[in-house]
Formats: structure tokens, sequence, C-alpha cells
């Protein structure tokens, strides 16, 4: 260096030469990168993409940890050191460069495709480049993690041929050690190829209901409504059955049960329910309207209340106006929403008069069977059917009730 040449340098002891070298390497590094770095911004200021822009910004401090760590490795050549105290320091140096490097090549390549990707993705109609986007990100960091363990164990003398070697003759125990992570990697990789789901889809898996946040190489992260953080095993999400409500598109049907006392004419109920439905603005006009009487339950009239909306985020504001105005609708008209109930009669044996199977209004089946599939058979013409052919009377109790005697 041109500070061995001076007289003063020389005289001074071996830490102050470090402090000076250390200084003026720095100094000197640093002005060179702001060159650099003012050179590259007037070019880039030429081109439309911001991508140049922000590699500069992203770069601009593990350059500047770089030169300082050049700047420390020149100042020790300065020092007098143990020899097993300079290999210490040279290596450890030498360590954070090679993380740094790492980041730096880290930072410049997965921006650089990520920014490349994102493009392809805008062009197609799938969504599913985005979360493929996500693993490759993923993919990367790892990769870059292994590539600078290596580096590392080589700065520090560690042979890695036998550790690999070593590996190998372990193969069979690490595959059934990482066997479960290894599960949960693929089960990712299926998930996104498949298209099950996407970032932002909101999805149901057994009591579990969000929106997927995350898709990683080992979890998929949901986020509940109530803002909490449900990480599932993709291993588990690809062996559940789960619901999608973002597929096959966005728009859901809303379901509102409830009953009336008995009494009421249910074709009536229908017309007043659907008249309130029609008054909801948020609802899909252009899809049915509809209520299903769907049962005479122990306590009540039942029905099913049915509408559409165009989007998943309008379904509980749909709901909460539905079932508002049925109730406020059915109190107006005075019609009863019973409770659970049981009503007993109390009847005099003498003046009421049980039925009895040998009534005249019974005659039209006196004598007939029906068989699970409809048909109706005469006891008589069975019975001469079956005196006709030798048989007993036991086949025909068999044929009466559907079974096949064959």
């Amino acid at each position: 260096m041109v500070l061995e040449n001076l007289p003063y340098f020389v005289n001074l002891n071996s830490y102050a030469r470090a402090l000076i070298v250390f200084f003026v390497m720095f100094l000197v590094l640093r002005i060179l990168l702001f060159f650099i770095e003012k050179i590259l911004l007037k070019i880039t200021a030429k081109t439309t993409s911001d991508l140049d822009d922000l590699l500069l910004e992203k770069s601009s401090k593990p350059l500047s940890f770089v030169a300082l760590l050049i700047s420390l490795l020149f100042a020790l050549n300065e020092l007098i050191l143990t020899e097993a105290l300079e290999m210490i320091l040279y290596r450890s140096i030498y360590t954070l460069l090679a993380i740094s490097v790492g980041y730096l090549v880290f930072v410049i390549v997965d921006n650089s495709l990520m920014r490349l990707w994102k493009k392809f993705a805008a062009k197609t109609k799938s969504n599913i480049d985005d979360t493929i986007g996500q693993l490759v990100h993923e993919v990367l960091r790892i990769a870059l993690i292994f590539i600078i363990a290596v580096m590392i164990l080589n700065i520090w003398g560690i042979n890695i041929g036998p550790l690999l070697a070593g590996l190998g003759i372990a193969g069979l125990a690490v595959a059934l050690a990482l066997q479960p992570t290894l599960s949960n990697i693929f089960s990712g990789i299926a998930l996104v190829i498949d298209g099950t789901f996407k970032v932002g889809d909101v999805i149901e898996i057994g009591d579990k209901m969000g929106e997927v946040y995350k898709i990683g190489l080992r979890t998929t992260k949901i986020k509940s409504f109530d803002n909490e953080m449900i990480i599932i095993p993709n291993s588990e999400m690809a062996n559940s059955t789960l619901k999608n409500f973002f597929q096959p598109d966005i728009s859901i049907r809303v379901n509102i049960e409830f009953g009336v006392e008995y009494g009421v004419d249910p074709e009536y109920i229908k017309k007043l329910v659907i008249d309130e439905l029609e008054k909801i603005k948020i609802i899909d006009k252009e899809k049915d309207i509809g209520v299903l009487f769907t049962e005479m339950g122990d306590n009540s009239l039942n029905f099913k209340a049915r509408f559409w909306v165009d989007n998943i985020a309008k379904k509980w504001p749909a709901h909460q106006e539905a079932i508002t105005r049925i109730y406020r609708r059915l109190y107006e008209e005075k019609i009863g929403i019973p409770y659970p109930q049981r009503t007993v009669w109390m009847r005099d044996e003498s003046k009421v008069k049980s039925p009895d199977p040998k009534d005249a209004k019974f005659d039209s089946v006196k004598g007939k069977y029906y068989s699970a599939m409809g048909h109706e058979y005469k006891e008589e013409e069975v019975e001469k059917e079956e005196k006709g052919k030798g048989g007993k009377k036991k086949k025909g109790f068999f044929r009466r009730f559907g079974f096949d005697e064959g």
C-alpha cells in the first residue's frame, strides 16, 4: 500500500497502523461505491422499469457491509498475532463475507425473478402463478442457506466429502426422519398445482374457517375472521375434505330456516317471505328467490328461504337483513313462531269413538297388501296361486312384501 512507503506510518505501532489502514480503506471503498451508485442511478433513470432502482436500494447496505469486512482484512495484515488467533479472525471475517455476498446474490436473483414472474402471471388468467411464485421464493431461500452453509464449512476447513458420504450411508435414516417434512413439502406443491385453493380464498376445513394467508413449503396459514392465525400442515390440508367458497366463483346461496305455528296456509307464508326478500337490494335478483315448505315438525311448520348473492362478502349482511325482515313481517301479520311445546288433549272416551279396522271406510283395502315397490296383491289371489303350485303359504307372505322368491 501507499501508506507503507511513508516514514511516519512505518514508525507507528501495529494497532495504530491497522486502525489507519482500516479507516483509509473503508473511506476509499465507500467513495468508490458512491460514484458507482451515482452513475448507475443516472442509467436507471432512463429506463421504464423500476426493478433496477429497487435492486440498487436493496444492495446498498450489503455492499457497505462488504466494504467494511474488506477493510478489516487489510487492517489485519498490520497486526502481529499468534497463528491460532489470526486463523480464527480471518475465518470469521470470511464467514461474514460469505453470508453478505450470499445475501446480496439472493436479493438480486429473487427480486429479478419475482418481478419477471409477476409480469408473466399478470398475462395469465389463472391465479395459481402467484402461489407458485411464493414457493419458488421459499426454494431459493433454502438453496441459499444450504450453499452458504457449505461455503462456511469449507472456510473452517471441514471436509464436506466424508460428510456427504456419511449422509449417503445414513440416507435411509435421514429419509425416515424427514418423512413428515417431505410429505408436507410435496403436499404443498400438489395443492398449488392442483389449484385446490390460492392465497386470498376463503376456505373451511373441519371446524376451521378463514382466508388463506400464505401457502408455504411446509404449512398453510389461514387467517380466521377473528384475526387469528391458524397454521395447518400441508399434508393435513391435502388429505382432508375442505370447502373453497371462492370456487367455482365467489357467488353463494344464502339459506334461512324458520318455522311458524300450525293453522297457517303454507302458500301464504311463501308469498309473504318472497315479498320481503325481493326488497333486499344486495341480493342477486337474476337468480331464483324461493321458499320451500320443508317439514311438518313436532312444534311448527318449517320453511327454508333461499336466495343468492354475487359475492361471498355480501352473505352475512344479506342474511341478517333477510332474517330480520322475515321476523318483522311475521310479527306484523300476527303469525306466531312457536316455542318447542307439547299439547296434551284430555278426552272423554264415552264421547269419542276410536277407529276400528272393521269400519266400513276401510273396506276398499281389505285383503290387499302393498309391497315396497308399490305393487298390489290380494290375499285370496296369492293363496290360490301358491296352492296351485303346491307351494306353502309362507312363500305368498314374502311375495306380498316384494321379496324375490326365485
